[in-house]
């Protein structure tokens, strides 16, 4: 076999990387979840699809980006900002040693005015990933459980009809693009103030449920009403309530902090770690967990 080179994933690729990555690298994704790497309606006009590795014709490495705008900062000094997903990085076996996958890599981050992310890690390539200026993003999370406590003055609104008519055009752009996928929203409401909130709801190990915090349009009020929404939202069966550390400035007394078991990474020159949320990536396209 020659060897390989890299080049930008086109939306022609996107059988034969589907079939890379559901035959070599994870089967229990269905091909029809690796589609939506291709499909994603947030934006329209997409660059590229990430990179692949090419050799005698054939597709047998990829690096997949997912592309989205997104307004950042807080109250009025929000801009926009072109966030990067990075997902499925996968190199052939046959292939492998000869420096193509972290050249795919190298390519991918080549633009210094987006902000590329990785929230999904395995331990395997962290070492290659740290030599090519990927920063940690983050390496810790806070837990919440029920304590079936009072809580006054933090209302919480479900219905997403509801939600829709409280919110700013920017929060209803993020509920129309995330409506397809498996998120729960919340309105929360306290002392006035409020604060659009997406979960992921997921089952992990030893069968606890997980309520993930993927993003809070207010990270400072949701921090404020996290033990009323664990108390309000958990099921008495083993659950939790989590939030990665940099979206909790000052975490409350009581709570809980745990390691994550791979930490996530980031590359930005423009962007700061609380301003990258867990929407617009792969984790919504490919239905994952949040580890």
């Amino acid at each position: 076999m020659s060897k390989g080179f890299v080049r930008n994933a086109e939306y022609s690729d996107a059988e034969a990387i589907c079939s890379l990555l559901h035959n070599k690298m994870n089967s229990r994704i269905p091909v029809e979840y690796w589609r939506r790497l291709f499909d994603y309606q947030w934006l329209e006009a997409k660059p590229d699809f990430g990179r692949v590795v090419e050799a005698d014709g054939q597709v047998l490495g990829y690096c997949g980006m997912v592309y989205a705008d997104r307004m950042v900062g807080e109250g009025n000094q929000l801009r926009q900002e072109r966030i990067v997903s990075m997902s499925s990085w996968y190199l052939d076996k046959s292939l492998r040693g000869q420096g193509l996958g972290r050249d795919m890599l190298i390519s991918c981050i080549a633009d210094p005015t987006l902000t590329y992310a990785t929230l999904t890690n395995s331990k395997k390539p962290l070492g290659i990933v740290e030599s090519l200026g990927f920063k940690v993003l983050e390496d810790h999370r806070y837990i919440w459980r029920k304590t079936n406590q009072s809580h006054d003055g933090v209302f919480i609104t479900t219905d997403k009809q509801a939600i829709c008519h409280r919110i700013n055009t920017h929060q209803q752009t993020l509920m129309n693009d995330m409506q397809p996928y498996s998120l729960t929203p919340l309105l929360v409401e306290l002392d006035g103030a409020q604060s659009l909130v997406f979960f992921s709801i997921k089952r992990k190990a030893a069968d606890v449920l997980w309520y993930d915090l993927m993003y809070a349009s207010n990270q400072a009020l949701f921090v404020s009403c996290a033990s009323a929404l664990a108390d309000q939202l958990l099921p008495d069966s083993p659950a939790v309530l989590a939030a990665d550390g940099r979206f909790v400035k000052q975490a409350p007394t009581g709570v809980t902090t745990e390691r994550l078991p791979v930490a996530r990474y980031y590359v930005s020159q423009r962007v700061v770690p609380h301003e990258i949320d867990h929407l617009y990536s792969e984790l919504q396209l490919l239905d994952l967990k949040l580890d």
